[in-house]
């Protein structure tokens, strides 16, 4: 299987929808429920207890008396508006059942203050697996299927190989000449409401050329459209783009030009010696971001940030609209592919931790406990993950991602405008850490390096 940067190894092409188990299904869960309208207009989707995330009652139903009714989910058009920030929440490649009943929690806890993505990579399984996941995610305003283009351009970045099962999974890969028609109908057949262009990698080595043929690409699925239909300009990139005063300046003139998109879906790969779960400390890469994430809303753009995790929630503060996360670490991060070799390692038993932004080694946990202001977790996750006697890696994903989305509504969490409240988000962090007598790498190293740029 693939780590989330490449394409997926399954054993044949008859892969399904691997539903997984629902680790609060197994527990038994409260019959009370509540209920928020869908995002689609049909029916309503269930928030919380047996079925959470998943279910839908049609529309025109009645609805029990045992029933709560809550605030309407966004649509797609509402959560493209700008209004309110997003978290994409990418398709893991194991646990997938898991995601729906979290996005409903998340989306409970925030209130429907948070537009929330569902996104699939379009080459790392069948089409029947993608459709099938992100129908189950009835709490996502947006569904996208990511085509993955980037992977035709692998002397241009570190990324895996084509396999052996793209010419069913994704044909348009193998083609002399990309077909956008074919790769926007690979969006569509799996149930995509917002579909990317292709988002071919853009050539440092040939800057303006290479752009302009992605623009080119993008125009023309731009013209491809149906009624109704939205597109975000689609982009990948290595992190020279951003590092390089010259590529960046480049770059950000000539997304100014296109003024024909108004949602920028922009993917800048790492250095693959970026720890997991680690941010990124490259002070220039940080400030290229920001200054990306600063053009975006100046010029009333939507920056969505695809695999960037804390990295992309900070960019909330300075503008983006978007980050994305998912349960494991390339959800977190575009790394370049490594080759290093050996087999398999033992699991870091890692545990994210809110009051520092930071992911930390099960045993610092009673360390950080310490802190004066610390309070146990009440996630949906934690009570059953610090009873159980052995450590439980989904559970402890789980906590992480709903934390992703639960910092993704910062500015409703806190009653603060969105700059002013990622900046003392970020800040008490960093004096909580300061207080703790944590070492090698459960220190957020981050935290001083975005006090600097905030």
């Amino acid at each position: 299987m693939t780590d989330g940067r490449g394409v997926e190894d399954e054993s044949d092409d008859s892969y399904s929808f691997d539903i997984g188990a629902d680790p609060l299904e197994l527990t038994g869960s409260s019959d009370h429920r509540v209920l928020a309208p869908a995002p689609s207009g049909a029916g309503w989707v269930v928030m919380d207890g047996p079925g959470a995330g998943s279910t839908v009652l049609p529309a025109g139903s009645t609805t029990p008396g045992e029933y709560q009714l809550t605030t309407a989910l966004p649509s797609r058009d509402e959560a493209l508006s700008g209004k309110s920030p997003m978290i994409i929440v990418h398709c893991p490649h194991s646990n997938r059942g898991s995601i729906p009943r979290l996005l409903a929690s998340v989306a409970s806890a925030s209130q429907s203050t948070l537009g929330l993505a569902a996104a699939v990579l379009l080459p790392s399984a069948a089409p029947l697996a993608h459709t099938q996941w992100l129908s189950s995610c009835q709490a996502a305003s947006l569904r996208i299927a990511d085509p993955a283009c980037y992977l035709r351009d692998g002397d241009l970045l570190k990324v895996k190989k084509i396999n052996s099962y793209a010419p069913k999974r994704a044909p348009y890969l193998l083609r002399a000449e990309l077909d956008i028609a074919e790769v926007l109908d690979a969006q569509r057949l799996v149930g995509a409401n917002l579909l990317l262009s292709p988002g071919s990698v853009v050539d440092p080595a040939d800057a303006e050329n290479s752009l302009d043929t992605v623009f080119e690409q993008a125009d023309d699925a731009l013209a491809a459209l149906d009624d109704f239909e939205r597109l975000a300009l689609n982009l990948t990139v290595s992190q020279q783009w951003l590092t390089n005063p010259v590529l960046r300046d480049t770059l950000l003139a000539r997304l100014i030009d296109q003024e024909q998109f108004d949602v920028w879906y922009i993917r800048v790969q790492w250095p693959s010696s970026l720890p997991t779960f680690h941010q990124p400390t490259d002070r220039k890469l940080l400030d290229g971001y920001k200054r990306l994430a600063q053009l975006a809303t100046d010029e009333d753009r939507l920056l969505l940030l695809p695999q960037t995790g804390l990295t992309g929630w900070l960019q909330l503060g300075f503008g983006a609209t978007a980050f994305g996360a998912s349960l494991a670490g390339a959800g977190h991060a575009f790394r370049e592919e490594s080759q290093r070799g050996g087999g398999p390692t033992e699991r870091v038993q890692r545990y994210f931790e809110p009051s520092l932004l930071h992911t930390v080694e099960r045993s610092a946990h009673a360390v950080v406990a310490t802190a004066a202001e610390y309070s146990q977790c009440q996630c949906p996750y934690c009570p059953l993950l610090w009873k159980k006697p052995d450590w439980d890696h989904q559970l402890a994903e789980l906590h992480h991602l709903y934390w992703m989305g639960r910092l993704a509504a910062v500015e409703s969490m806190t009653g603060r405008p969105r700059p002013a409240a990622v900046r003392r988000t970020v800040r008490t962090a960093l004096k909580t850490a300061a207080t703790l007598p944590l070492t090698g790498p459960n220190v957020p190293q981050h935290l001083p390096v975005w006090d600097q740029i905030l």
